[in-house]
């Protein structure tokens, strides 16, 4: 497992982690470790690491009149012309498609980074909202306007964002959604585990496709004994207003008792 793996299972698990990268105020000096005793004379790798050492170490060893500019290419030694040959052979530029392709899977399968809202109800609720970077909508208020229609504004509440990727390392590979998958999902199980609650709601794009625990094939699926609810997200009510008639259906068909006198 490497760093950012471990750095985002910890993340999940609610385990804080810092690592200074200077010396903090009123620290203890930090001490060197023992390294071992470095050998006393270190013998040098006498094969060669590259064609270009052994053209160097040829063209030292040839006579002067080789190395004049106006000697014929006919009068080098073969070694040499050989060497030559096989140098070009491997600086030869790579064709189009073994640099596309690659270039172009990774594109399509990286997943841009993304940030969830979330709220826990009582122990009715844990409601996953994919927010909208820059769009400033007013989601706080739709979502308590939702929670009073169903009689749940007056349960306690706790609200906390997850952001993915977890940790960001610029020496990584580009996250991928199957990277996203495992570790919102992950996330959902520990915080279902942690605080147990009768629905959950995954509200836009990337909460039901990341954080769902199961494939979502319809509006309302059943995992653990907990109600699945797949809808849109806040923002997506609050810019498209004539969908929230079928949210609020969708709140009927599965809450009838809550919105029974409503």
């Amino acid at each position: 497992m490497h760093e950012l793996h471990r750095a985002e299972y910890l993340e999940a698990l609610g385990i804080p982690t810092y690592v200074p990268r200077y010396v903090l105020p009123l620290a203890p000096a930090p001490q060197q470790a023992a390294l071992p005793v470095a050998a006393q004379e270190p013998v040098a790798n006498p094969l060669p690491r590259s064609a270009d050492q052994i053209l160097d170490s040829v063209a030292r060893e040839a006579p002067a009149t080789e190395l004049q500019p106006s000697a014929p290419q006919a009068q080098a030694p073969q070694v040499t012309r050989e060497l030559e040959s096989l140098r070009a052979d491997t600086r030869a530029p790579a064709t189009a498609e073994s640099v596309v392709a690659p270039v172009a899977e990774s594109k399509q399968s990286r997943v841009e980074p993304f940030v969830l809202s979330c709220w826990w109800l009582g122990d009715e609720l844990l409601a996953v909202d994919s927010r909208e970077p820059g769009a400033a909508l007013p989601v706080e208020a739709l979502f308590n306007n939702i929670a009073r229609a169903l009689g749940w504004h007056d349960l306690s509440r706790e609200q906390d964002r997850l952001r993915w990727p977890l940790a960001e390392n610029r020496f990584a590979a580009a996250a991928n959604a199957s990277d996203a998958r495992d570790t919102c999902s992950i996330w959902l199980e520990a915080a279902s585990a942690r605080r147990p609650v009768k629905s959950i709601w995954l509200m836009g794009q990337q909460a039901r496709e990341y954080c769902s625990p199961i494939p979502l094939e319809g509006e309302v699926a059943e995992w653990n004994g907990i109600r699945l609810l797949s809808m849109p997200s806040l923002s997506e009510l609050l810019q498209a207003p004539e969908r929230k008639r079928d949210v609020w259906q969708l709140l009927q068909s599965v809450y009838p008792e809550q919105t029974r006198a409503r």
